[in-house]
């Protein structure tokens, strides 16, 4: 209830973009704006830099890409977004996450780059719903018993295909698997428009 009551207050959300969203433009945008009830999301880092790469023990790298003075006193309005094509590297991440102080999480289930197409994760992963549904749930058996909640962000289809069936399977897939033990059950967040994963550069 009181997440709903949080997400009603807020007046913008600010979209993760590669290049855009690091920690120096999210901290302007709090200067500019300090009172207003934003949503601040992060450019997305790969689930692999946490647990493989060792990202949290790079105190110089962690901060080019989380917004650690922003966790200080925003957390709550702070979404991390990371890419991930394995469940395992999603716990990983999430657990990482989950201790710095992070308070949102979001699975990338949008972006149509070529790059992130050839990594299988991002947009691509709508074509593998089951194996969404399983990375979701293990970010959040990685967020349970901290204040960290997990959401997913995605297309309303991909490429020719905008049916609502193809929406459907996908979102039923997420919320299906969701068990009840596994913590707070993941958000969804809609980008309301196709990817097209191939066609266009």
């Amino acid at each position: 209830m009181a997440a709903a009551a949080a997400a009603r207050q807020l007046r913008t959300s600010v979209a993760p973009m590669i290049d855009v969203t690091d920690p120096y433009f999210l901290r302007l945008l709090r200067l500019i704006s300090p009172f207003g009830h934003h949503e601040l999301w992060t450019e997305m880092v790969h689930a692999n830099a946490f647990s493989r790469g060792r990202l949290v023990e790079d105190p110089t790298r962690l901060a080019q890409h989380i917004p650690l003075r922003e966790l200080w006193d925003f957390a709550p309005h702070v979404v991390v977004q990371i890419g991930a094509s394995a469940p395992g590297d999603a716990h990983a991440a999430v657990r990482e996450l989950a201790k710095l102080g992070v308070r949102q999480v979001n699975l990338n289930c949008g972006c149509p780059s070529r790059n992130v197409q050839m990594g299988s994760f991002g947009a691509v992963l709508m074509k593998s719903p089951d194996l969404a549904a399983a990375i979701v749930d293990a970010m959040r058996d990685a967020a349970r018993g901290s204040a960290c909640s997990v959401s997913v962000k995605c297309r309303i289809g991909i490429d020719a295909d905008e049916s609502p069936e193809f929406l459907r399977r996908f979102i039923s897939a997420i919320a299906g698997r969701q068990r009840p033990d596994a913590g707070h059950p993941a958000r969804i967040v809609l980008h309301a428009r196709r990817a097209w994963l191939s066609g266009l550069s």
